[in-house]
């Protein structure tokens, strides 16, 4: 299931489903050491006196998970009519400190006072399993606390109408424990229990909760979980504000003071804090928007916030952050691919948020092997990722790579400098990066042709010469040059030039099908000679033109795309492009001429970017600005893209959101504004 809400801050991401429930749980990394487990959840709900309890998945609920506008502070509203009761909730993770905060406003909608009481269930795996843990009531903070090794989460809440005040409590002796300069204050939880789940049948302590009473047991060992209640009456037009936080850190000490940073500064502050910093963020580089419409813009800000969540503040640009992919292949899409990366990179730098993409290319140079290439995927901290590259393959080795990973990275860098002329950055990509880089693209070429060695095509399925590698690798030997020449090494400029245009001579003799008209997907070859031409119609052979192999207006472009437009168009009521025909990958209907595939966000926007960069008069964008509002139709109610779309209902398939999604969305909206106001001049 896509999520529905994320929020992070670069080094801790938290994802919430469609009935509000967190799903997902990242730190110290975004997308690494994923303190939940795949399918579980982190329950939630409301126990109203003389009804009883209703968890959020109860489907008594009527839930519309959303943010507050420009911001990354959720403004979610639910509804039951059962118990008579409707919330406001505005969750968020602080911008700067490791806190997550859900805070609710709770108002009788029935005409009635009534005691309520708000149940918080914490299912931990910390480590990403379910072993070794503790779980205990802290009193002197009236928190709960789950630690294991250097994880640490201090669960702490209140309301502003409480049905037990909690009194103050002596906590000199814990005071100087914890060597904390102020005294901790006491905070509203009224009730907790902590105890054994997932284990010996057990389901966890939020079964206690069901009756309204927890037993408030105060510590449990090994695979164990918590539940907290925070007890309050609600009245009709008046709300009653209810907040649960959680602070996360590496010690003990570290979670007190983020508690005590909490009831110091205070919900309300830290909520216009959370609000006006990423207000302030996402608005800052005063992008023109032409004549594209206000929800179309709105969700220009919001995949702009959503690509910022899934930046490690390490570097790493993570696909996505939604685990439920592990039913899948019990892996997940919580890695950095250099070329998603790339392309996400591409799309930031063009919005103007440089700070975020210079991380990510100094990434690259610090994990980028001896040889110059970029392996296929790595973790957030840098560490290699899992793979289904072989090194071994039909009795021969191989590199476990797909070459376009290492030659975007080039691309990127050297439009990063177009954008931000910085020569002492650019130097240092070029002697860290870039020339080892190049060297590799100049030698991964098989002599007889001058095309690229095999590698594995952008979708990852299949290992040959393909169209979309072979410009990728092109476009990356024509920035090395342009770089080399920017700094003044003409000798290395000069060889790199003419590397790229002996690749790209190679590439229009070997990769055009003349009969056809069009590009060709991939060709294999064998002692010198071509053994195979797949003519299978693939959105990536884009590439072309997108990375200025070729123009956009090429004769041979044209009849390309325009094939690939005729072949790849879902024709149903949902619309949009499939990767290619016959794509089977997360398939919800066997696919035929009229349903090749799945349809996804990335390539249809690639066919309006075409559609934008071919333009001669403002009439000739009318159908990229459809396929705009085609994309915002598609999104979820909260702004969300996923990677793909059933092709009849148009509910979302795999991951989402992705990140890849929303920077071509970004990156889409930018060039329809930038040809709008040339045609207009």
């Amino acid at each position: 299931m896509p999520r529905s809400l994320i929020f992070g801050n670069g080094s801790m991401l938290a994802t919430f489903d469609n009935d509000l429930q967190m799903r997902d749980l990242y730190y110290p990394h975004v997308g690494m050491e994923d303190h939940t487990a795949y399918g579980d959840v982190h329950k939630t709900g409301v126990w109203v006196e003389g009804i009883g309890i209703r968890w959020f998945s109860d489907p008594s609920w009527n839930i519309t998970p959303n943010y507050k506008p420009e911001t990354l502070v959720g403004h979610s509203l639910l509804r039951n009519e059962e118990l008579g009761i409707e919330i406001i909730a505005n969750d968020y993770v602080h911008p700067v400190h490791n806190i997550l905060v859900r805070n609710f406003l709770v108002t009788s909608i029935d005409g009635n006072e009534k005691q309520v009481r708000v149940f918080f269930n914490h299912d931990l795996h910390i480590y990403g399993d379910k072993q070794k843990d503790t779980a205990f009531y802290e009193p002197y903070t009236n928190s709960v606390i789950h630690y294991r090794q250097s994880r640490y989460f201090l669960i702490g809440g209140n309301t502003t109408d409480p049905v037990e005040c909690i009194t103050d409590r002596d906590v000199d002796a814990y005071q100087s424990i914890l060597h904390s300069k102020e005294k901790i204050k006491a905070c509203g939880i009224t009730s907790y229990s902590i105890g054994k789940a997932e284990y010996q049948g057990k389901e966890g302590t939020w079964k206690d909760a069901e009756d309204g009473n927890l037993s408030n047991t105060t510590v449990d060992q090994g695979s164990v979980d918590s539940t907290i209640g925070i007890h309050c009456y609600v009245k009709p037009e008046v709300n009653t504000e209810v907040t649960m936080w959680m602070c996360l850190g590496k010690n003990i000490q570290e979670v007190v003071e983020l508690q005590q940073f909490v009831l110091t500064e205070g919900q309300d502050r830290m909520q216009r804090n959370c609000h006006n910093y990423w207000k302030s963020w996402v608005n800052k580089d005063r992008q023109k928007f032409g004549s594209l419409s206000p929800r179309l813009i709105d969700l220009y800000k919001r995949s702009l916030l959503l690509i910022r969540l899934h930046a490690d503040n390490g570097g790493g640009l993570i696909a996505a952050a939604d685990a439920d992919i592990m039913e899948f292949n019990r892996d997940t899409y919580t890695y950095v691919w250099p070329r998603d990366g790339a392309f996400v990179s591409l799309a930031l730098d063009k919005a103007g948020y440089l700070e975020v993409t210079r991380r990510f290319y100094e990434f690259c140079c610090k994990h980028q092997t001896d040889d110059g290439y970029m392996l296929h995927k790595y973790n957030p901290d840098g560490s290699v990722g899992s793979t289904w590259h072989p090194w071994f393959r039909d009795g021969k080795a191989q590199l476990p790579i797909q070459e376009d990973e290492t030659a975007l990275v080039i691309y990127a860098i050297w439009k990063h400098f177009q954008k931000v002329q910085d020569f002492e950055f650019l130097q240092t990509m070029f002697e860290t990066f870039v020339k080892k880089a190049t060297i590799f693209l100049m030698e991964f070429v098989e002599p007889e042709s001058g095309l690229p060695l095999p590698s594995y095509d952008p979708w990852e399925e299949h290992q040959g010469i393909f169209t979309y590698t072979t410009a990728s690798a092109i476009a990356g030997l024509q920035a090395s040059a342009q770089i080399a020449h920017m700094l003044g090494h003409h000798n290395h400029s000069e060889q790199y030039h003419s590397a790229a245009d002996t690749m790209k001579q190679s590439f229009l003799f070997h990769l055009f099908d003349q009969e056809a008209g069009r590009f060709v997907k991939m060709i294999k070859r064998e002692n010198g000679q071509t053994t195979e031409r797949d003519l299978t119609p693939d959105a990536s052979i884009a590439a072309i033109w997108k990375l200025g192999v070729l123009d956009p207006s090429d004769p041979r472009v044209v009849s390309t795309m325009e094939q690939l437009r005729d072949m790849l168009t879902v024709q149903t009521d949902i619309g949009g492009w499939a990767r290619y025909t016959n794509d089977y990958y997360h398939s919800k209907v066997s696919p035929t001429k009229e349903i090749p595939g799945n349809p996804w966000f990335i390539t249809t926007l690639w066919y309006a970017q075409w559609l934008i960069a071919i333009a001669k008069t403002k009439d000739d964008l009318s159908e990229a600005r459809s396929i705009l509002e085609w994309t915002a139709d598609h999104a979820s109610t909260s702004g969300i893209l996923a990677e793909q779309m059933h092709p009849i209902t148009g509910e979302p398939v795999s991951v989402g959101p992705l990140t890849w999604s929303h920077a071509t969305y970004v990156e889409t909206v930018i060039q329809f504004a930038e040809k709008e106001e040339q045609l207009n001049a």
